[in-house]
């Protein structure tokens, strides 16, 4: 190999090592996902609001356009929510609330200042 083609090779490896893959909107679109919450109760939420979440069932579902649904399961009753979202480096925005994404390995751990949300993709 000649010395530029050796350097152009070497040049793409350091671009290439560089970038970053991180989560991107194509993670989440047309996905179902179930979320169990883990959240601290010294930072906004009350003990009732907080048992009662707990008890509850949540799946999100993420469309391509920015917009989801969230249905809440509490017992017999339930409720679906409308939620707007995106992806920018590696957070998630709901409703324009960020959360740190980790993928894991059939999901994704978000956190926040008082949240973290285990999101479980659904079949």
């Amino acid at each position: 190999m000649n010395y530029w083609s050796i350097r152009t090779a070497i040049l793409g490896l350091v671009l290439l090592s560089g970038c970053k893959t991180g989560t991107r909107d194509i993670d989440f679109v047309s996905k179902q996902f179930a979320a169990t919450y883990n959240i601290d109760s010294t930072k906004g939420i009350d003990s009732t609001n907080l048992a009662s979440l707990m008890g509850s069932k949540a799946v999100y579902s993420f469309s391509k356009d920015g917009k989801g649904m969230n249905h809440l399961q509490m017992g017999m009753v339930s409720r679906d929510t409308p939620f707007t979202w995106k992806v920018e480096q590696d957070s998630l925005y709901i409703d324009k609330k960020g959360y740190a994404i980790e993928k894991i390995d059939k999901g994704f751990t978000l956190r926040s200042d008082s949240a973290k949300i285990f999101l479980s993709q659904q079949p």
